[in-house]
Order: C-alpha cells, then structure tokens, then sequence
C-alpha cells in the first residue's frame, strides 16, 4: 500500500472528558484501490507453469476419483460381494440397497449433494482468479497463498469436502482485515467474486458438513438396533447443540408425565451385554481378585473417553478467557483515547464476547456429555460385576467370622451388597470428573498466570505463588475429610444395616409391640451417624471458605504489589479483566475441592468395591478358577455316579478363634457313601445334626477338605439338577412362573404337577389361580404352599437329580401323604435320582431305595434299605420314628385344604409405585422447610435469605469500590491515588463478606442437619407404624431405599442444591440490577433475556422432572431383582438358572441406563442454550456501552463484568433450580411414605392399668375380620369366651381363617366386634400395650443377625439365667444332645435371617423368646412344623410345665396329638365356629366334625383315651 491507514482523533478530545468513541475519525487511504493484489507482468514465468500442471493433475485425479465411485454404486450385485472385504455382515446388507438408503436416506443424501454442488460452484468460482494468477505476479507470500487456495478447491472437489485449512487461509488474507484499524482485504480486487467464494466456502466448509446427519452404525452388525438412539444418526450440529433431544422435550410438554416408552431407546454401545463384552478382558473378576485394583482397571477401559475430555475441556478454557479478553481491549480503547494499545475494531471484540463462549460452552457440554457415559456405563459394569459376582460367593458362610474384630466393624453380606450397588457406586460415579482436576485446573491457572502477567507485570506472580503456596491448606483439610467420610460410610453402613434387617423383619416387631424400642435403636444408629455428617459439612465449609480465601488474598496482594511496588495504574482494563479471571480462578478452586471431596468418597467407595472382590469367600470351584495355585486341591471325580468318599466339609475354610455353631461345624463322610441312582435316597438324623449341609456339600456350597488321597464327591450335573430348599424361595411373580422357572410351558406336564404336589385346591381358591403374584418372599401363601411350590418347581424340571431339603416339614401329614403318594410315588419323580431329607421317618420308608443318616456330630453312613440298622447307629431317631407312625394314623384328612389369604381378581398384589407428576408439590417442601426451620421457621428463613441477600449486595458493593479506585487514575496522577487507603478499605469489605457468608453457611448447615434428623425419624416411625397389610402390598427393596437413598439425598444433595437455588436466585437478580444500573435502558433487554431463559427451563424442568422420577422408579426393581437373587443363590446355583438371572438383570440394568442417559443429556440440552442466551446478552450490552453510551471506563468495567456474572450464573441457577426439582423427588417420595396407612397411635387414654393383664381371659363378642377395608369379610361375627390358663387347640383346614383370628387378636388386621382381654376391650387399650403382652410364635420365625442372646432378649432386659432357662425349657440343648449343649450357647452368632442354623432350631429360638417374654396370653401358629417329634414333645411338655397356671394358650397345629389334651378345641370351617368345647364334649357329639377327624384316624383309642383322662382330671 502507498500509505498506511491513519487515524485523526478530534482535536477538543482531551483525556478524562470526553470518550473516544463519539469522535473517531477515521480515513482509510485507497482501502480498495492499492490492495494486494497478484498484479504480475504477463506471461507464464515457471511458478505459473507449476501452479497449472499441478492443478491439471489433480483435476485428473478428481476425475478419475469421481468415474469409480459412480461405477461403484451402479456395479452388479455379484460385482459388490465380491468387493465385501472382511465378511463384514452390516456391509453386505448396506451394499444391497441403493445409494440414498447407503447414504443415510433422503436427507443425508440432499445435504451431501448440495455440498459437491458447493464445491463445483466454489471451483468455478475460483477459475479466474487462477487465470490471473498464470499472468501476473506478487510477492513470495501471496504467491504461497494463492498456490494453496488453488491446491486446495481443486482436491475438494475429487474428495467432496474441504480442509479446515482453506477457510482458515481465506479468513487471514479476506476477513481478518476487516476487523483491524490497519489493514485490508488482500484480494479485494476480485470485487464481488470474493464474497461469493467466501459464501459457497462457508456453505460447503462449514454449514453442510455438520448439518449432514450421520449414518447409524451398529456396534454388533448381526444384531443392529430395531429403532437407533437419535444420538447416533445426529449431524454434528445437531450432536453439539442436543437439537436431537428436542422432540423428547416437546413431547414431555405436551403429556402429563413421560413414560418409559416414550423416551429415546437405549443406544446399542450402551446395552449392558455390549458393555459386558467389551469390559470383560479389562475389568476382569480374576485379575481384581488377585490384586489388580477395580479403579485401574476402570481408568484403563474408558482412557480414550477421559482423553476426549481432555481435549474438550481445552476448548472450553479458550472459551473461559473470552470475556477477559474481550473486556480488557474494549475497556483499553475507552481509556483515554489509547488506541495505539489494540489495532483490533471494537465490533470483533463484541462478536468474540458471542462467539467464542459458545464455542466454550459446546467444548464443556460436550465434556460432560462424555463423562456422563462414562457414568452410565460405569454403573451398568460395576453392577453387572456385582451380581455375577455374586452369584459364586458363599453367603451361608455369612454367618461365620474369621476373627472377632472383623464381625465388629463389618456389616452382613445384604448389607453389604445393598450399599455397594447404591450409595458406593453413587460415590464412585461422582467421583468421574477428575479430569477437572487434573488437567483443567492447573491449565487454567497457566493460562491465567499468563494472562495476568501481561496486564500487571511480575506481581501477578507474587500472587499466584501466595496461591500454591497456601494450596496445600485445603489438601490437608481434604485428606481429613477422607478419614471423615471413611468413618462416616461405617455409621452408614450400621443404619443401613439396623434398618435392613428391622424392615426384614418388621411383621414379628409389630406382632411383638417392639416399634418403640426398634426406634430407639435406629434414632441411636442415625445420631451417630449425623456426628460424623456434621464433621464432615463443617469441613466441607472450611474447605469451601479455603477455596474463596485463597483467590482473594491472591487478588489483594497481587494489586498490592503492583500499586505499591510496580507503580502500575490499575485502571478499569487492568481492574475488571484481572477480576474476571480471579474470580474463575476461585470459583475453579472451589469446584476442584468439591471434586476432590468427591474423589475421596469416590476412592473410599472403590476400595470397598476391591475389598469385595478381593475378600468375599467364593465357592471352591470358583476359587480354584481365580487362582493360580489352589490350596485346596478340587475333588477329583473317579466317575460320574453320585457319591462323596473320605470328604471333610466346613462352611468356612479358616473356622478358628471366635467361631460360630456354623463356621466351626464340620461335616464327615467317613468311606465311600455312594447314593442310588434313579432311586429315592433318604437321609434323616436329629435337627441341626447336618442334614441340609450334606445336600449343600454335594452342591458344592461348602467347603471341601480332602482327608485322605482318593478323597472325592460327585453330584452328576449333565442330566439336570433341581433343588426343593427348606426355607421355601419363591420369585416376585406369578406361581406360574415360580412353577416354571423358565422352562418351557408343558401343558400336561404342568396340569400334573399341580395335581400330585396337592396344589389345585389352592388355585381354585385364588380368583386369578396360577396367574396369582405371590409377593415380595412370598407373602401371598402360606408356608405349607410356599413349601409345595418350591416341590413343585423341581419336579416340573427335567432334571434328573432332584434335591428335596425337608419339603414335608412345613406340611401337615394329610397333605404330606398326599405328596408322598401322589408325587413321590409318581410317574414324574420314577427313573429320576431324589435325595429326600426329612423327619418324617416312618411316612417316607415305604417310597425309600436307600437310606443315609447324619448323627449329632456331623458324621453322614449309608444303611442301604435297612431302616432298623440305621434306627440303632442313631437311637434319637427311634422315638421319632414312633411319633411319626403314631402322626400318619392320626391323619386321615385332618387339616388343610389348601386356600389363599385373600382372592385377586387380577392376581396382583404389589403396588406400581406411584410416580409424582409436575413440580414438587407443596406438601414436601412444607415438610422440607419444617424440618430445617424446627420450631422456629420464620426465625430460620429470614436469618438464611437475609444473609444471601446481604452476601451478594457485598459483592456487588466490593466490585462496584474496585472500579471507583480504578476511575481515580483518569481524573488523577498515579502518585496522587491513595492506594493504601482503597486497599485498606477493600480488605475491610472483603472481611465483611467473608463474615456474612461463613455466618449463614454454619446457620443453614444447622437446619440441614435438623433436617435429616427430623425427617428420618418421621420417616421410621411412620414405616414402623404402617399395617401389615401396607407390608405385604409394598417390596421391602422400596422401603429401604426410602431410607437410604432418599435419605442420603436429604442428608446432602437436596439441603445443598436449595441453598444453591436461594443463592444463585440473588447473583442473577443483584448481578442483573448492577449490569443495567448504568445503563437503564437495557433493564428491558435484560428482562426478556432472563424471562425467556426461565421459559426454556421450565419447558426443559417438565420433561426432566417425568425423567428424574422415572429413573428413581428404575431403580428399585434392579435392586429388587438383585436381592431376589441372592436370596436364592442355593436354588438358582442347584439348577444352574444363573445365565438366565444374569439375562433379566441385564435387561433391567438397560432399562435404567436408557432413562439415566435421558437424564444426562437433558442437562446439556438446557446448557448450550442458556450459555447461547447468555452471550448474547453480553455481546449486545458491550455493544451498547461501546457505541451508544456515555458511561466512564469504570462504570463500562462494571456493567460489563456484572453482565458475565449474570450470563454464567442464569444457567446455573435455571440448571440448579431443575436439579433442586429433581432431587426434591426424593423428598417427595418420602412425603407419599409418611402418608401411608398406619395402625393407631398410643395415647394417654389408652394405657392400660400398671397391673394389666392380670390373667390371661379372653372373651370375643361379634368378631368379624377383614384384610382390606373393601375386601371380604374372612371372619364372620365370632363369639367365645377363653377362660385364664386354658390351653385352647385351634383346628380347621387352611383358609378356615385360624391365622387370621390369631391376627384379629392381635389387631393386625380390620376387625370390627369386641376382644376383651383381662377384662378391658382391646380396641381401646394402645397396641404396644396390647402386643407386649400377647406373644405370638408365627409359622416362620424371624431371627436378627447377631449373638443368640440378642434373638432371646434384643433390649437387654433379662439376665442369663434367665435366658439360659428359656433355652432349656425350650428343648434346645435336648435336640442337640447332651454332650453338646456348648454348640449353640448365649454368644454364638446368628447370621441375618437365621441362615446359620437350621429351621427346627430357629423354631425352638422363637419358642425360648416366648418363654422370656411370661406373657400372659400365647399363641403358637404352626409353631411346631418343622421340628422333630421328639423336639415337639419336649416343647409341648415345657408348655406345659413352664408356663403359670394363669396363661392362655392357643394353639394352631397340625398334629391331632399337639391338641388331645388341650382344655378345649375350636373349629373353625370358612371363618365361622363350627365347634368349641372340650375333646371329649366334642368326641362325644355324634356326626360332629371333630369326632369325624378323630374317628377317621389309625391312633383312634388312643385319641380316646387321652380326651377321657383330660375330661376327667378337668373334672375332678
């Protein structure tokens, strides 16, 4: 150019009055007419030549390039295959379409045509440019810069796409130009075909390239999804801005809640079994148990996602220095007419306010969106990785301790499991984010440190180096809070451990009147575990306090040194710029401690995940596969018969030191015992002797210890294994299902199974039959039909060894007979291998081939057919066996047709959970706000909102005071600015602030923690107070997760998300009021930007609310299947369903990641948007204050940071507004819960006298009983009168309603009529009274994990003598012999549920606590099933002695002997009295009922006799 651009500033223009922007005078000299151009002498000089060939070749190539890919598409399907490379199956069906569907469809394939037309247009285009280029010349740059435009169109059209390179060369010689004082387009003599290739360059380059969608690609090509995540067919702009989530967020407008269905299907890389495949050599089960830490493993399989983060995360700080920058020139160019400072236009610092934040915002969301992946997949493996992990760990062993230490401080195996797959993988995916530790964090403090010291010299230095230094301070504070959370997970464990096992057991609390004391219990667990939560906020505040201190100090003395040592004026540039930055620099510093307290919890959670793998007890034969060198060496099977020879079994490989009956019991097989195959093998001996380990030890649940060389077992697996347990597992399905168990459906078969395992009757009953759910442990049957499902789900198997573990005890001998007969005797079970244990002798003899008995000590003989041999090597069984002759000729059809508790028409029984619909409602923050305020509420919230509105008027104020320092160096020379008194005032300020927010940070922490303590009491009491009827409608897994995880949610995310919401709710109001304070008009602007941010989050809140509840809603059923199947490993090992189990844990894993993904990019959706929104408003506001206003640099300063501060901070408080709602669904959850129907609470009135019961008399009048208020009446106007001390037997066929008049009494269900008890009515006496003094021994007893003193007197009101009577009267040590009353003492332990001892002992555990508890009124229901007839009779007999002549028992049995000599006998028939007097009376009442029973059976003179002799000792 002949002359450089000038610039002539107005001569009036003077420093400090009047702004450079109202008199810019600006003349460009020739702007157009002296550009460089290529202006060449003529003629084609070697360059030339060199351009034209190789322009020459290439179109050529393009040609070339062009003519195959169209002969490509229109080549012969033969031709295709046989060009099919890899045997790629996606490929082959690609190939066969034609070319659009190959393209995508119709619209990828428009968006690519359009693009080659774009690039033969822009190759048009630049053809005369080229001709100029042959002819004239230039300098050695722009000749290097035509070559490569030249090069560069014509290689775009043979591959249809530009390089990045080409705009890029076009905006440095065209664009750029224009936004500089100095310089001008390079090729504007090309006049209007500049702009036209710049346009067609944009269009093709740029806006076609990230529109066209891409085309789905499956992960599997043999299995391609039916229907693709839109994630995987979105255009690149479609992908950055969520575009592809709108439909969703229309769709969830438009209805009142999103369902499942309509929600975006689950991509195929995300679906578990993908996920499985591809994880499985990383995150490998044999590497983490022989060391290989799960966090590594983790870190190595999503590296490449975590380096996309890196990359992402890079963006996004460009982004973060937009603003600084920005302001920093715009602000320099106000400053007193210091323009020579920036050569840059104003306009193109106002388009990079807009542009270049988006463009941050888009790196950042799409770093979240990528570690929000990695979260859903974590989950779906770590979950995965669990459960079949699970499904080989040896939980009998729970109950065992390897040392007395180990017991204390862990939790049981539930437990355990409950918290790894909730609350630890919560932590660990929190924990994802530590790239922004990192990486971030310290590229942001390079990037900053360089910023700051271009703009205040070396003291930026100073500063920063005040920073690292004082950075340890929170890093120390950090690793205690590691040490606190560590402690704190501990407590968590032991309330989630209290509360798991009460839930669990929460029908025998009721029927007992425990609630109160089990709430003391759990309100003791909760406040130790909310001490160490205090600790821990308090040191999160300190940290957080930390976090702001540190940036601000730096702040101060960075200003400080430059002031006072560099003399630098530290005007509005200087000021508000170094803010911006400083202000990141704290709000990083305070997000990277969170992170980092986020990490530790995360770390806290993956040792325990690697604790787990590494230390759980796994099953010899999954043990021998995770190690190299086995210890034990694997019993080596000599043939494929079923037998064990010289075998030595222990539940625990390491049972010494504190050990319990079961980790030191040992069981013994002396010899070789071989079964008989196609045969029924019967293995008997006394309870607990060992009989249900010897089934576990053929199934390989215990663990094996050869004794001798040729040691061995074999249970042949190749024909099928069905195993019947004794503790009845049933599925949370219909008993069809239950029955099935996955086989395929056999009509027949299936008709004759229900048939021989006595089951028809009970379907008929049931108005929805076999379609009936059983319910959660199958609460919908009885025992005895819970016992015959599990029978019947083995026979209908096709296995050919059948397992039956005591499957008779829980029936009454007629429906024993029956399966004898009928099912064992059938055509089913003939040719087929069963080992029957049982304690039924004498009924199971004539089906049995062979026979095994365990004695007392644990040591199993073969008797082959010989009952009397096996009779003499275990003389207990003698008696037994009498007893059981004696039972079978007292049958004849006694007892139990079977029948169902209540008919359904539609066979469900478990409630769907509800799912809220909307915002949250009222109820629950009236309950929240409650909770937080205690009894003081409007005290709480003015203190609380006060303090937030004083904090952000202070910052504010503080920034505001920055600026009027800075504007004194434009009316004042440097050396006359006070600037040790602005400094000392500004720390002044800032000390004030500091003061105000660390007071009402401690002040709501205080309510919070109110809060959590309020709310879970409220939550317990209600839950402990619900019906039984409440209990059986609603999975336990739902209830626990009300008091975890919801709980959990109180106890942090929710109280911290509400003070974010009140909090940010003040920034943008106050940073809103401050932006526009100078500048008024743009109030409205303001306004709309803001109205319109709330009006798309509220549109984005109503989708993500459906979502965030449905996700919650995912969970349970997970959990629930989780539990299910541990709750029967045995059974699902025996028939070896474990592929199926993991198959449907699979499909319920998908189906929370798909909802969960849902829920993460929602996030992001409303992200990108309010970001956009944001810089708009920044850009059009500095737009304004540079070209309309007449603000002073400072005040511009102010405006302009106070309107980033509102740009950042709107989509945080619109973002945790909708996090606040979501989250608020917990607290919602928790409102529904402490509404749900309770039994009535104790009052003053009705306590019943001090001295109450004096006796046991019972009278009913007009007693009619109900499970639902609109169900049918079960019991129909019962009256009878039961004098103090009588022994009252109840007898009538199952569905009679004897449990349900044992619940009447009791008050569990809806009665109406009067009981009076000792004289008062119950319905007016407190149920705690009454049921603390009613002791009920149910059908199955429920035992608490821990010492057996704990079972018999869980809140130490009785000493051991006591106890240890109990236990004797009880017949404990009789039944396990006398020279072994040491096996289960005071100390020994029981595992969660009783699973460590058998069922007749847990049996005769309840009957020890009923003795304890001197009740004056007992009832035994069924209480007496599955024990032993010599057990029974010393039972019976204790009854009979122990108890005071003045206690009233009921009692429900099935054995006609257990009753004879009861005072008198109650029939009941379909829930009416058909008889009730005294055996004799009734024996004596021809065609009576009970004398039919009597006269039917084989004992029948003996029956006789015993009603005679009781009639007359009545009598005398």
């Amino acid at each position: 150019m002949d002359e450089p651009t000038t610039f002539r500033l107005n001569d009036s223009f003077t420093e400090g009055q009047i702004p450079l922007h109202e008199n810019w005078q600006i003349e460009v000299d020739d702007q157009f007419q002296h550009g460089t151009s290529l202006i060449l002498d003529g003629g084609l000089n070697p360059d030339s030549q060199r351009f034209f060939m190789i322009t020459a070749v290439l179109a050529l190539l393009s040609i070339g390039y062009l003519i195959s890919r169209v002969s490509s598409h229109f080549a012969s399907k033969q031709a295709r295959q046989g060009q099919q490379q890899n045997g790629d199956a996606f490929e082959e069906v690609e190939k066969g379409r034609g070319v659009i569907a190959q393209n995508g469809g119709i619209s990828p394939f428009l968006w690519k045509v359009a693009r080659v037309l774009g690039c033969g247009s822009l190759a048009g285009l630049s053809v005369p440019p080229f001709l100029k280029a042959l002819t004239n010349e230039g300098t050695p740059f722009t000749q290097s810069t035509a070559e490569f435009l030249l090069l560069s169109n014509a290689w775009s059209l043979v591959l249809s796409f530009l390089s990045i390179s080409t705009p890029m060369v076009y905006g440095y010689r065209d664009v750029w130009p224009l936004a500089t004082f100095t310089k001008q387009p390079l090729d504007a003599a090309e006049g209007w075909v500049l702009w036209a290739k710049i346009g067609a360059l944009f269009l093709t380059a740029l806006l076609v390239p990230i529109c066209i969608p891409s085309v789905y690609r499956p992960v599997d090509p043999k299995h391609p999804a039916e229907k693709p995540h839109p994630e995987q067919t979105a255009s690149v702009l479609s992908f950055n801005t969520y575009s592809y989530l709108s439909p969703t967020i229309t769709l969830g407008n438009k209805l009142p809640h999103l369902t499942p269905d309509d929600m975006l299907p689950i991509a195929d890389y995300d679906r578990a079994e993908n996920l499985a495949k591809a994880s499985l050599s990383t995150v490998d089960p044999a590497k983490l148990r022989k060391g290989r830490h799960i966090g590594l493993s983790l870190l190595r399989l999503f590296a490449f996602d975590y380096f996309v983060g890196v990359i992402a995360m890079t963006v996004h700080t460009v982004g973060q220095f937009a603003a600084p920058v920005a302001i920093n020139r715009l602000l320099v160019l106000l400053e007193s007419g210091q323009t020579e400072k920036t050569v840059v236009r104003p306009w193109f610092w106002i388009l990079w306010l807009f542009f270049v934040p988006i463009l941050g915002s888009m790196g950042f969301q799409y770093y979240v969106t990528t570690m929000n992946h990695v979260v859903v997949r974590t989950e779906s493996i770590l979950t995965q990785l669990v459960f079949n992990y699970s499904l080989r760990v040896r939980v009998v062993s729970e109950g065992s301790e390897k040392d007395k230490d180990k017991k204390k401080d862990t939790s049981s195996f539930i437990g355990k499991l409950n918290n790894l797959v909730t609350s630890d993988l919560s932590s660990i995916t929190q924990a994802n984010h530590f790239v922004l530790l990192f990486w971030y964090l310290p590229l942001q403090l390079i990037c900053s440190s360089v910023f700051l010291y271009l703009i205040l010299g070396w003291s930026a230095f100073v500063g920063l180096g005040l920073m690292v230094a004082l950075l340890p301070v929170p890093g120390y504070m950090t690793n205690m809070l590691q040490g606190v959370q560590a402690e704190k997970m501990k407590k968590t464990d032991v309330r989630t451990q209290t509360l798991t096992e009460s839930i669990g057991v929460l029908r025998t609390i009721k029927l007992f009147g425990w609630e109160k004391k089990i709430q003391e219990k759990v309100d003791k667990r909760r406040e130790e575990e909310l001490e160490l939560v205090w600790r821990w906020k308090l040191l999160l505040l300190l940290i957080l306090l930390a976090s702001h201190l540190i940036p601000t100090f730096t702040m101060v003395v960075t200003y400080a040194v430059a002031a006072l040592v560099m003399k630098i004026e530290l005007t509005a540039s200087v000021i508000f710029s170094s803010m911006i930055v400083f202000g990141n620099l704290r709000d990083e510093l305070g997000r990277a401690n969170m992170i980092l307290g986020s990490i530790v919890r995360g770390r806290v959670s993956l040792d325990r995940f690697n604790t787990f793998f590494k230390e759980t007890d796994l099953l010899d034969s999954d043990e021998l596969t995770e190690t190299s060198s086995a210890l034990v060496q694997s019993p080596l099977a000599a043939d494929d018969g079923l037998y064990l020879r010289n075998a030595s079994f222990t539940w625990s490989p390491e049972a010494n030191g504190e050990s319990t009956p079961s980790s030191s019991f040992n069981l013994t097989v002396p010899g070789e015992l071989r079964f008989m195959e196609g045969k029924i093998n019967l293995i008997v001996g006394p309870t607990g002797s060992g009989k249900t380990s010897l089934l576990m030890a053929l199934l390989g649940e215990m663990h094996f210890t050869p004794s001798e060389p040729d040691s061995s077992f074999n249970l042949p697996r190749a024909g099928g294994v069905a195993f019947a347990v004794q503790e009845s597992w049933v599925q949370n399905e219909t008993i069809r299902e239950n029955i099935l168990f996955h086989s395929p459906y056999d009509e027949e078969r299936y008709k004759k199974v229900l048939y021989q395992c006595g089951l028809e009757p009970d379907l008929e009953l049931f108005e929805a039959g076999d379609a009936t759910e059983v319910g959660e442990r199958g609460l919908t049957l009885s025992g005895g039909q819970k016992a015959r499902v599990t029978l019947a789900r083995a026979i209908y198997s096709d296995a050919q060894t059948i397992l039956l573990d005591d499957v008779l005890a829980a029936l009454d001998v007629h429906t024993a007979k029956w399966v004898v007969n009928k099912c064992l005797k059938g055509d089913l079970v003939k040719g087929r291998t069963v080992l029957l244990v049982t304690h039924n002798i004498a009924l199971a003899r004539p089906i049995t081939d062979y026979i095994v008995t365990v004695s007392s000590t644990g040591v199993v003989t073969g008797h082959g057919q010989d009952l009397s041999e096996a009779i003499q090597a275990e003389p207990a069984l003698q008696a037994e066996y009498e007893k059981d002759e004696l039972a079978i000729a007292e049958d004849d059809s006694l007892i139990d047709d079977p029948a169902g508790k209540e008919k359904r028409a539609s066979g469900k029984l478990i409630v769907a959970e509800e799912v809220q619909q909307g915002n949250i409602s009222w109820k629950a923050l009236k309950i929240l706000f409650k909770g937080l305020g205690g009894h003081h509420v409007v005290l709480f919230f003015m203190l609380w909102i006060g303090g937030h509105a004083l904090e952000n008027f202070m910052a504010s104020f503080n920034l505001w005071f920055l600026g009027y320092w800075s504007s004194q160096y434009e009316t004042h020379h440097r050396q006359d600015v006070a600037v040790v008194k602005y400094l000392g005032i500004y720390v002044g300020l800032t000390f004030i602030f500091l003061a105000i927010n660390v007071s009402k940070d401690i002040w709501f922490t205080l309510g919070g923690q109110r809060a959590s303590k309020t709310i879970h009491k409220l939550l317990t009491e209600t839950i402990l107070g619900a019906t039984l009827r409440w209990l059986d409608e609603t999975p336990m897994s739902r209830v626990i997760t009300r008091l975890t995880q919801d709980i959990q949610s109180l106890d942090s995310t929710l109280v911290i998300y509400l003070d974010g919401v009140v909090s940010l709710a003040f920034v943008v109001s106050i940073s809103l009021i401050s932006a526009v304070l100078f500048v008024p008009i743009f109030a409205l602007p303001g306004v709309l930007i803001a109205g319109f941010g709330i009006f798309i989050g509220s549109r984005y809140l109503k989708a993500q609310l459906s979502v965030k509840r449905e996700l919650s809603n995912a969970k349970s059923p997970m959990l629930s299947h989780f539990s299910a199947a541990i709750a029967g490993l045995v059974s699902i090992r025996a028939y070896g369903a474990q592929d199926i189990f993991k198959i449907e844990s699979r499909r319920r894993i998908d189906h929370y990641a798909r909802i969960s993904r849902l829920n993460y990019d929602l996030n992001r959706w409303i992200g990108i948007r309010i970001d956009s929104l944001g810089a708009i408003f920044t850009a059009s506001l500095a737009a304004y204050l540079t070209y309309a206003s007449t603000a002073s640099a400072a005040n511009v300063g102010f405006s302009l940071n106070r309107a980033v501060e509102f740009t950042v901070t709107i989509l945080y408080m619109v973002r945790v507004f909708n996090v606040f709602q979501v989250e608020a669904n917990s607290m919602e959850r928790i409102a529904a819960y402490l509404e749900i129907e309770q039994e009535s609470k104790p009052t003053e009135s009705g306590k019943p006298p001090a001295s109450w019961p004096t006796s046991g008399d019972i009278r009913v009048e007009n007693l009619t009983a109900r499970y639902s208020k609109a169900g049918p009446a079960v019991l129909h106007e019962l009256s009878f009168n039961i004098r103090a001390g009588e022994r009252i037997g109840v007898v009538g066929r199952t569905g009679s309603g004897k449990s349900t008049l044992t619940l009447a009494l009791l008050r569990g269900i809806i009665t109406e009529g009067t009981v009076y008890f000792d004289g008062l009515a119950t319905n007016k006496i407190n149920l705690d009274a009454l049921r603390s003094n009613i002791t009920i021994i149910p059908q199955s007893p429920e035992l608490l994990s821990g010492t057996l003193r704990y079972n018999l007197d869980p809140f130490d009101e009785y000493d051991d003598a006591t106890l240890n009577a109990a236990l004797k009267s009880s017949g404990l040590y009789a039944s396990q012999g006398d020279s072994e009353e040491g096996r289960l003492n005071l100390d020994a332990t029981i595992a969660s549920g009783g699973t460590n001892v058998s069922a007749g002992q847990r049996q005769i555990i309840a009957l020890a606590r009923a003795i304890v508890r001197s009740t004056k009124l007992l009832i035994l229901d069924e209480a007496t099933s599955a024990i032993d007839h010599e057990t029974d009779e010393i039972i019976q007999n204790t009854l009979r002695r122990e108890l005071g002549s003045d206690v009233t028992v009921l009692t429900i049995a099935h054995r006609l002997q257990t009753i004879m000599d009861a005072d008198r006998i109650m029939v009941l028939d379909t829930g009416n009295i058909v008889e009730f007097a005294s055996p004799k009376e009734l024996l004596a009442k021809e065609k009576g009922f009970f004398k039919a029973l009597v006269d039917e059976s084989g004992d029948k003179d003996r029956f006789y006799e015993v009603a005679e002799k009781k009639g007359n000792s009545s009598t005398a």
